[in-house]
């Protein structure tokens, strides 16, 4: 036989035994029962909570910039502001603050109202007391114009300080910002119902500044789900100043008078509104859609720091929304509210600000003198409040300091 012939069936040969013996093996295998309905697992599907903080308007008026401006440096110290109330945003998991100016550098001059620019300072300091996230969707976020806008957000990167609400580009305005607290997945999305007459310029017009309008919320939303959010916060600059409660417009917005209009309807879980300067109520909302598990609606948090020391103004509230995630379900399963009080003391020039925490029937501590005037302001400041949010049968409660290892 030519040598050809004897490879060839040589290979043949071994191309048989080969699949012989994979044959033989297959039909000699262990058999494995496969269970067509498993039972289930003893082990509980992993349960976890976390808690995330958010305050009202930081508010830049000019004396509270000249508070913070050592005279003889020309450096701001805005860390002693926030003292008293840090330890209560460093105990949650993640804390949030709408930051109401530009941050635009000192060659666009720092200024108050009507047109805001802050030193980086100010948000360093928010920094160093437990915020980590800002809000810059608001009515003052074009105070600097476009390069104030870019500015601010490359000043809040340098320090670390997440953001949400403007856009430097197409693909931030379409990037949502989620937050892993916890093995819990937080979206957070802002909004802006006004721009104060401004606008950004043509080429960045369709993206600069999230605009609040319900489709886009609804849009904005899914596609947080999609990116894996378990919980979608919805930061919403809305509504009159100093009106104590909410405009038809924010509760059609907020809670809907039928089954699609709301945002709590639309994928939202948690609405916060700022931009009244006062604080508006709390209500927990159960909505139609079937799936929704219905959420809540914070209509207006008041001002966290500002220099606007007349009543309703001078005070505000840190929100705490806890959070539960057993196996894949997540959910806000209550909030809790810190009553915060702006100090102002005049005696002296430059004026000096605490922003203090509030407790009903406890006079709040403060490295400077409470007059007599503000320990009863103080005391009204909690009855004020309480009357607009204690609703324990919805899960709204004032915060229990030692459920943050607070005492």
């Amino acid at each position: 036989m030519p040598a050809r012939g004897v490879a060839r069936a040589f290979a043949k040969l071994l191309a048989a035994f080969t699949i012989g013996i994979f044959l033989l093996a297959f039909a000699l295998r262990p058999q494995v029962a496969i269970a067509q309905n498993p039972l289930p697992s003893d082990d509980p599907a992993p349960h976890t909570t976390a808690v995330v903080a958010v305050v009202g308007d930081v508010i830049p008026h000019q004396r509270l910039l000249d508070s913070a401006r050592d005279p003889r440096s020309g450096r701001y110290d805005f860390a002693p502001i926030f003292q008293h109330v840090a330890p209560y945003l460093a105990a949650a998991d993640y804390a949030v603050a709408n930051l109401e100016t530009p941050l635009a550098g000192p060659a666009a001059r720092f200024t108050g109202y009507p047109l805001f620019n802050a030193p980086l300072e100010l948000a360093l300091a928010l920094r160093l007391a437990g915020v980590d996230m800002c809000s810059t969707a608001n009515n003052h976020c074009l105070d600097r114009g476009w390069p104030g806008l870019t500015a601010t957000l490359e000043r809040l990167d340098q320090l670390g300080l997440a953001h949400t609400g403007t856009n430097r580009t197409l693909a931030e305005r379409q990037t949502p910002l989620i937050v892993d607290t916890r093995g819990i997945r937080v979206a957070f999305l802002a909004y802006t119902e006004a721009l104060n007459g401004h606008r950004p310029p043509a080429p960045h017009a369709a993206y600069a500044v999230n605009r609040l309008d319900p489709d886009q919320v609804a849009a904005d939303a899914a596609l947080a789900r999609l990116w894996g959010a378990d919980i979608v916060v919805a930061l919403v600059h809305w509504g009159e100043e100093y009106q104590r409660w909410p405009s038809a417009t924010q509760v059609a917005l907020g809670q809907g008078a039928q089954e699609c209009e709301g945002l709590l309807s639309r994928g939202v879980d948690v609405i916060i509104g700022h931009h009244p300067h006062v604080v508006q109520p709390i209500v927990r909302v159960d909505t139609p859609v079937a799936g929704s598990s219905g959420g809540y609606v914070i209509y207006s948090l008041g001002n966290f720091l500002s220099n606007q020391p007349w009543r309703y103004s001078d005070s505000g509230l840190v929100v705490y929304l806890h959070l539960e995630k057993t196996g894949f379900r997540a959910q806000v399963s209550g909030v809790s509210y810190l009553p915060v009080y702006v100090q102002r003391d005049a005696s002296r020039y430059p004026t000096r600000y605490r922003v203090l925490p509030v407790f009903a029937g406890q006079e709040p501590s403060s490295d400077l003198p409470l007059s007599r005037a503000q320990k009863t302001r103080v005391a009204q400041v909690a009855e004020e409040l309480e009357s607009l949010t204690f609703k324990p049968e919805q899960g709204i409660v004032p915060l229990d300091p030692q459920r943050l290892g607070l005492r």
